[in-house]
């Protein structure tokens, strides 16, 4: 039996930490339309679980544009993160520089984001919070 869906170029294994949600992000692919359906996909499951904090952990080794950045950066309130505090982290540290002009974007357009390059970082970041 086969449906006519496309699979997704990306999968995500989100797992339960006791204060926030961890969406591990896997793919080969990387453009605007990537970025916005697994981001969207991680708040929606974000709101699913009732967490108002998020550790995304990105392992994608291909770059995107530059405008494709600013663009998901800017949108990240419609894809669902007003309210949701997101610790980021990327596997691919050569990416660093991009994923800043990100951040400062994601932040001028009110979204509580911040940068990460390791993972007990982003944990005390987002449990000193709570």
């Amino acid at each position: 039996m086969s449906d006519n869906t496309e699979a997704k170029p990306y999968t995500i294994v989100f797992e339960d930490y006791p204060t926030y949600l961890y969406a591990l992000v896997h793919g080969e692919q990387y453009d605007y339309d990537v970025i916005a359906a697994f981001l969207t996909e991680i708040a929606s499951e974000c709101r699913k679980r009732k967490f108002q904090s998020v550790l995304v952990e990105e392992n994608i080794s291909a770059t995107a544009s530059p405008e494709d950045i600013a663009r998901a950066a800017k949108d990240l309130p419609e894809f669902g993160f007003s309210g949701i505090r997101m610790a980021y982290l990327d596997r691919f540290s050569e990416q660093k520089e991009m994923n800043e002009f990100g951040e400062d974007i994601a932040v001028d357009h009110g979204v509580d984001v911040k940068l990460f390059g390791d993972m007990a970082a982003a944990d005390k970041w987002l449990t000193a919070q709570d």
